[in-house]
């Protein structure tokens, strides 16, 4: 057994400390990318850190009861703020419409993988969110913003990579293609 946040006990099994889990391997992806991409300029490292914050809000809100005082931390203008991102960067670069193979550069493949595991804390935050529809009585998170946040996050960290690997003078590697 192990103690979440509102002074309750669950078993170490239970999906929300799986989903806990799987945030928290995203927030030290997201912050290894951060070390590496600061290198470069400064442009990336504030969203990851905001990011990073961000996420442990979302921690926060798996963590309460949703009926807790201190629930539902993770709201629209999260959203907002990650919709605004996405524009921004959208507009500095071109992607192509094939799949990219991750690792042109070395930042890009650290916000790939930081962009894959917020992929797999998204679906272990979705478990969450259905049982906790289905039998309220649990006092499971509601919130439906935390698995709208980790999805949108997900396309933020992929547009970050391209970018990153744009600005290091790297073409992306399209997967359909072959070495010459």
């Amino acid at each position: 057994m192990t103690d979440l946040l509102g002074r309750r006990r669950v078993s170490k099994s239970d999906a929300i400390i799986e989903a806990l889990g799987d945030v928290d391997e995203a927030t030290s992806h997201v912050g290894l990318a951060r070390a590496v991409v600061a290198r470069h300029g400064a442009w990336g490292a504030a969203i990851l850190e905001k990011v990073q914050r961000d996420l442990y809000s979302v921690m926060s809100d798996l963590a309460m009861p949703p009926n807790h005082s201190r629930a539902q931390r993770v709201a629209a203008d999260h959203l907002e703020w990650l919709d605004q991102t996405l524009v921004d960067l959208k507009g500095r670069i071109n992607v192509p419409n094939e799949f990219v193979l991750p690792g042109s550069t070395v930042g890009g493949g650290h916000l790939d993988v930081a962009r894959t595991v917020v992929r797999r804390a998204e679906r272990s935050v979705v478990r969450v969110l259905e049982v906790g529809a289905e039998d309220p009585d649990l006092g499971y998170p509601t919130n439906p913003f935390l698995s709208s946040y980790l999805n949108r996050l997900s396309l933020v960290l992929y547009f970050m990579a391209r970018l990153e690997e744009a600005e290091s003078g790297e073409a992306p590697r399209l997967a359909a293609s072959q070495p010459s």
